[in-house]
């Protein structure tokens, strides 16, 4: 048997893969092509390469971790955006993610903060304001870095 003459499976993606792991899958031309890659992108760790290397590609980018972890909640920027939003610092970092066109995976395990997550629909970040936050890329890896594993 097989799934994807059977039509069992449609579309697949991957996870974790840095663009040279994305040109080997590519190179190898498989049946389907990878539709998307989930990966750790927020504004502290903006993957760009990944990023554009994935959209040149038709391959959408999934942002895991789009929370940076609750590590950078105190942020300045993320914390004085989030006042002139009225949302929460949270808030800001998943509607960053989906302004910049990601499918945004923020975790919690508390259901009103899976709720309050999700509540993003009532404001738009300015252009400005977005390029604030991608300014603060430092290359913040929460979890496990796909540009250095072979």
């Amino acid at each position: 048997m097989d799934a994807i003459d059977d039509g069992e499976i449609k579309t697949g993606g991957v996870s974790n893969y840095g663009v040279k792991h994305i040109k080997e899958l590519l190179a190898t031309k498989p049946r389907i092509k990878p539709a998307v890659n989930q990966v750790e992108v927020h504004p502290f760790n903006t993957q760009q390469e990944i990023v554009d290397f994935c959209k040149a590609n038709d391959i959408i980018v999934e942002a895991y971790a789009p929370l940076a972890r609750a590590m950078r909640m105190r942020d300045p920027t993320v914390t004085s955006l989030s006042k002139k939003y009225s949302c929460s610092p949270a808030q800001l970092l998943v509607r960053w993610s989906i302004q910049q066109g990601y499918v945004a995976l923020p975790k919690s395990r508390d259901k009103t903060r899976i709720a309050s997550n999700a509540d993003i629909g009532g404001f738009q970040v300015e252009a400005s304001d977005m390029a604030k936050l991608t300014s603060l890329h430092e290359g913040l890896v929460t979890d496990w870095d796909p540009t250095d594993a072979d």
